[in-house]
């Protein structure tokens, strides 16, 4: 039996141009970017989460943390973007932009989540346990020791916060 594999893709002479090809937008016309100061927390898992950590203690201990515009994450970075943007609001800020709250609210919830073993028994329930799956175990364990109840719409307007994930079953 000789079956040829069937490609998902076009062939070649198959692509066309469309009917709207690609526009330049001039500098005049384009939307202006925001002022401000932003910041991005790459993806990498648990290390990422415990890295940027780090990182936002520092800016806090240097008053910047204060003048963030816009946090953008990813992956491991949105889980600590995640609690910063949660806990935002209960940050108190002292006159040199200092957040003296930042330590019980961010860090030590963070902190917490690192001591859990949240993999191997996610997997495990997940796949012995009827009814659940891994994704469902990890929610749980998020959801117990980090975020609770909190969903997007609870997050603050200001500074701006873009938490990107991906969900793979």
């Amino acid at each position: 039996m000789n079956a040829e594999k069937q490609s998902p893709l076009p062939a070649p002479n198959e692509l066309h141009v469309t009917d709207q090809p690609v526009r330049h937008i001039s500098n005049e016309t384009a939307k202006k970017l925001e002022e401000g100061t932003a910041l991005c927390l790459s993806g990498g898992g648990y290390r990422a989460m415990l890295f940027h950590i780090g990182v936002l203690w520092r800016l806090n201990e240097a008053g910047i943390l204060a003048k963030l515009n816009r946090v953008s994450s990813v992956s491991g970075g949105s889980i600590t973007a995640g609690v910063l943007a949660m806990n935002w609001q209960h940050l108190t800020f002292n006159q040199n932009g200092v957040a003296e709250t930042f330590v019980p609210q961010v860090v030590d919830p963070i902190r917490a989540m690192a001591r859990e073993s949240i993999d191997l028994a996610s997997v495990l329930a997940g796949i012995g346990l009827p009814f659940t799956s891994i994704s469902d175990r990890v929610i749980k364990a998020y959801r117990k020791h980090l975020f609770a109840k909190t969903t997007l719409q609870d997050l603050p307007d200001e500074p701006t916060f873009v938490i990107n994930a991906t969900n793979l079953e």
